[in-house]
């Protein structure tokens, strides 16, 4: 199934762009007193917006970080969406790593970004400062409210964005993912599928230019939220209220105190917590118009019960960092619930079977997707196997098992590869087990993924004690906790005599699962 419509067919009068550089660019130009960014008690318009972000810009060219890597490692706020832009706009390439991780999480990455530069919220500078040190990273930039605030930056002479703006084939991202080795691993994204993707979404989801007041709750580091917070709002000259960290009553709040027009939702589990608090039948929703989510499945019983109470049905999207969108369920047409919509613009989408992914199926029969489009990554950065693996023939391969419905939407059944998805965030079971394997009383581990219905799905851990040694569950929780992201720690830890093998002599995962299912 494809729908190919061409970018210069998408008839939304936007401007070309090369990057989206150049949407922030116009955004000031046409648009220079509207409302960008809202923030807590902050918020910036789109010529502050480039104000900030060109004299950062010419901050980080100083760094001499044109065509090299930069890390960032900040939560969402002002001071990360003008890092981003400013990043791009200096010539470097964006590498966004979770702020959450642990330093045994950052380093192995950090290594193998091999950034210019790393530029870190304030609260975070001692373990940054650190890690800088311990892998040759000469520049360490601070942002936040005891280094340099969004306002330090408006407060400087207002300097244009810098020249030369980076071409559309330069490299413009590192979107780590994760790896079956337990390293993640880098997706090489150039700045011509960063428009790409950012205009995808706005065909799918978006109006004219401003007139959309965004929610957005996901993480600025996570591919999700980078589109739904620095790309596609910019695009559309739209303001962005961006909140912090999600919390149900943030949400609530922010709904009617701003007006919110569009709600950039994410995972099922976010609906969830937001109906499950108290004030959500009272919360005023007459201004929400368009509410999307994806990350997740979602049951129907979730969709009704949120259109019930806010008059806005949910549209759901498919995505992955190596190729983000790649189906999205548009505004201006049907929303199928229980599907992801039909592909993208310009985007193409076969079931092929799973034991050979060469063989293109049948309309509803289930097999692996396989995509193809604008919005696709270059490679796997230093990866040429995995990126063997995963691109093949000009296809990338998503390990997403389902089918096309008879309108050519997408179905997702199942997953062939072992991530899980907590809370909205990507947890691959690998990163988990490598963590247990250094437990000095564990002799083999294997995690899982298993629904959870407040989380959407939760990490069970299965370990084989070492002889003559006694695991406590409690303990090695902890011990988890002190070396991952708080997302990644099991919420259960099973001790077994033995772990099931496959006939090939690997642990068999698809019976852990089933165990953990079963209870």
């Amino acid at each position: 199934m494809a729908n190919n419509d061409p970018l210069k067919d998408y008839g939304d009068g936007k401007p070309n762009i090369e990057t989206v550089v150049d949407a922030l660019d116009y955004a000031a130009d046409l648009s220079p007193d509207h409302t960008a960014i809202i923030c807590d008690d902050d918020q910036i318009n789109y010529r502050q917006y480039r104000h900030a972000a060109a004299v950062f810009a010419h901050k980080l060219q100083a760094l001499d970080c044109k065509g090299k890597r930069i890390v960032v490692l900040m939560g969402n706020s002002i001071e990360m969406s003008i890092a981003i832009y400013a990043i791009w706009a200096a010539g470097g390439v964006l590498v966004l790593l979770n702020p959450m991780y642990t330093e045994s999480e950052l380093g192995p990455l950090i290594e193998d970004a091999e950034p210019c530069a790393i530029i870190c919220a304030d609260v975070l500078q001692d373990k940054v400062s650190a890690l800088a040190d311990a892998k040759g990273v000469d520049n360490v930039v601070i942002l936040g409210p005891t280094a340099i605030i969004y306002t330090d930056l408006l407060a400087a002479d207002e300097l244009t964005l810098p020249e030369p703006r980076p071409k559309s084939d330069d490299v413009a991202s590192l979107q780590y993912t994760g790896g079956t080795t337990g390293l993640p691993k880098g997706a090489r994204h150039l700045h011509q599928s960063i428009v790409h993707m950012t205009r995808q979404i706005q065909w799918c989801w978006s109006e004219k230019p401003g007139a959309n007041i965004w929610l957005n709750v996901a993480p600025q580091f996570h591919i999700w939220g980078l589109c739904m917070t620095a790309l596609v709002p910019t695009y559309c000259r739209d303001t962005l209220v961006l909140i912090k960290q999600f919390r149900p009553d943030a949400v609530l709040e922010a709904m009617p105190k701003h007006k919110v027009t569009l709600f950039a939702g994410g995972p099922a589990p976010i609906f969830q917590a937001i109906m499950g608090h108290p004030d959500y039948r009272s919360t005023d929703f007459s201004s929400l118009r368009r509410v999307g989510g994806g990350g997740s499945p979602f049951a129907e019983e979730t969709i009704k019960a949120w259109e019930a109470v806010t008059g806005c049905s949910i549209h759901q999207a498919l995505g992955m960092s190596e190729a983000a969108p790649l189906a999205m369920n548009p505004w201006h047409d049907e929303n199928r619930l229980g599907t992801c919509g039909p592909p993208c613009p310009g985007t193409e989408i076969e079931v092929v079977d799973v034991e050979t992914g060469t063989k293109v199926l049948a309309q509803g029969e289930n097999g692996e997707f396989r995509v193809r489009g604008p919005q696709m990554m270059v490679e796997y950065w230093r990866r040429e196997e995995e990126t063997a693996e995963t691109m093949r023939d000009g296809w990338i391969h998503s390990g997403d098992i389902g089918h096309l419905d008879e309108k050519g939407y997408v179905v997702i059944v199942d997953r062939k590869k072992e991530m899980a998805i907590v809370n909205g965030y990507n947890v691959f079971p690998r990163e988990v087990d490598e963590v247990l394997f250094t437990h000095p009383g564990i002799l083999e581990a294997a995690a899982v993924g298993t629904p959870s219905s407040k989380t959407g799905e939760v990490l069970h851990a299965y370990v084989v004690a070492r002889e003559g040694e006694t695991l406590d569950e409690a303990e090695v929780i902890n011990y988890c906790g002190q070396n991952l992201a708080p997302y990644k720690v099991p919420a259960k830890v099973i001790v077994v005599d033995a772990l099931p093998r496959t006939p090939a002599a690997k642990i068999d995962k698809n019976l852990l699962r089933e165990r953990s299912l079963a209870g």
